[in-house]
C-alpha cells in the first residue's frame, strides 16, 4: 500500500475527532534554522483526502486498535482497510504538503496500535523527525495516549504545541457499558500530568529565557454526545470540573453519529446525531467560559437538559424574571 493510499484510509479515520482546533502559539527560534511557522492568531481547520486545501494535516498515525469501543468506526472488530504510517513516511508527507502550501501544521492522533506505549513511540518518533531533522516549526497538536508511560507523554509534550486527551463519555458508567478497555482514571492520569508539567514549564520560562517549552498552547479534550442517556447537566458538571481542575482550553462536544451498530447503542434506523443538543452545550459552554456562569446556575437535577429551541443565556434570564431588566 502506497503513502496516499494510506493517506485517504487514515485521514478518513480522523475526521470524527472534532478537538483539532487551537489558540495558535508563537514559537519563534533563534537560530535562524527552520521552516515554518505557528501563528498565535489561531489554526482552526484540517486537510482531507479529497484535495480541499485547509490549515492542518488531520491524520491518524494508524487505525489498527486493539480496543473494541461499541461506537468507533476503528474498533478491533469491525471489518474495514487498515493502514499504518510509518514515523518517517508521515513526517515526509507533513513537510511535502507545507512546501506546497497545503497545510500549516500537523493534527497527529491514532488508534491503540498493539499498546499504548507502542503508538506513543511511533507518534514520538514522527515528531522527532519533524522538529529535529527537518526543524519543522510550524503547529503541532497531539492527542496524549491515556496508558502510556509518563515519560513518553513528557516528550510528546515538548515536541507538541498543544496536547489533548480525549474523555470519550460523559461517566463512568458509559465508559464501561460502551468503552470497556477504557476507565476513566487512567484517561485523567496524563490530562493531570500534562496540567502540571505546563504550570511547571511556565514558571521555568520566568526563571529561564531558554527553559524548555511544555505544550505551550495548552490542552482540550472532547466527549460524545447523545451514545448515552448521560443529561446536558451532568456534561456541563463535568466540564466545569475539568475547566477547574485542570485549566484545559477547550472542551469539544461531539454529537454521536450511528456509524456501527451494537445492541448498547441507540439504534440507527431512524436516528438523527444531536446536533442542535450539541450547539446548546457550546452556547452554555461559552457561559463557563466566558461569562462567570456555573452549572448549577444553568440546569439542576430537576431541569437536566437545555430547551432545544431557547438559548441558554436567554432560558436563564426567561427562569430569572424578578431580574429584569437584564
Amino acid at each position: 500500500m502506497d503513502v496516499y493510499e494510506k493517506l485517504k484510509i487514515l485521514a478518513d479515520a480522523a475526521k470524527y475527532d472534532a478537538s483539532c482546533s487551537s489558540s495558535g502559539v508563537d514559537r519563534s527560534e533563534n537560530d535562524g534554522v527552520g521552516i515554518g511557522t505557528a501563528c498565535a492568531a489561531g489554526i482552526c481547520h484540517s486537510f482531507s483526502a479529497d484535495g480541499r486545501c485547509i490549515s492542518l494535516l488531520k491524520v491518524l498515525q494508524s487505525n489498527a486498535c486493539c480496543y473494541d469501543c461499541t461506537y468507533c468506526t476503528n474498533r478491533r472488530s469491525n471489518d474495514r482497510p487498515r493502514a499504518t504510517f510509518t514515523p518517517r513516511e508521515l513526517a515526509d508527507l507533513t513537510i511535502q504538503f507545507y512546501r506546497r502550501n497545503y497545510i500549516e501544521g500537523l493534527f497527529l492522533s491514532s488508534a491503540v496500535w498493539r499498546s499504548p506505549d507502542d503508538t506513543c513511540l511511533q507518534m514520538l518518533e514522527t515528531l522527532r523527525i519533524l522538529r529535529k531533522e527537518y526543524y519543522f516549526r510550524g503547529y503541532i497538536h497531539v492527542k496524549a495516549i491515556p496508558g502510556a508511560d509518563a515519560r513518553l507523554t513528557h516528550q510528546l509534550g515538548l515536541f507538541a504545541d498543544r496536547m489533548s486527551v480525549n474523555i470519550e463519555l460523559p461517566s463512568e458508567q458509559s465508559l464501561l457499558r460502551l468503552a470497556p478497555d477504557k476507565n476513566k482514571q487512567a484517561i485523567l492520569r496524563p490530562m493531570g500530568q500534562i496540567h502540571e508539567e505546563i504550570h511547571q514549564s511556565k514558571h521555568g520560562l520566568v526563571r529561564y529565557r531558554h527553559a524548555e517549552r511544555f505544550a505551550p498552547a495548552g490542552q482540550s479534550t472532547q466527549m460524545i454526545i447523545g451514545a448515552t442517556n448521560d443529561s446536558d447537566y451532568q456534561i456541563m458538571k463535568l466540564s466545569e470540573g475539568l475547566y477547574q481542575k485542570y485549566q484545559l482550553k477547550r472542551v469539544y462536544f461531539s454529537a454521536y453519529i450511528p456509524v456501527m451498530s451494537h445492541p448498547n447503542l441507540p439504534a440507527r434506523e431512524g436516528f438523527r446525531p444531536p446536533l442542535l443538543r450539541e450547539h446548546r452545550l457550546y452556547q452554555a459552554d461559552w457561559l463557563l467560559r466566558f461569562y462567570g456562569f456555573q452549572a448549577d446556575e444553568l440546569l439542576d437535577a430537576e431541569h437536566p437538559n437545555f430547551h432545544p429551541l431557547i438559548d441558554p443565556k436567554a432560558n436563564w434570564a426567561l427562569n430569572r424574571p424578578a431580574l429584569f431588566p437584564v
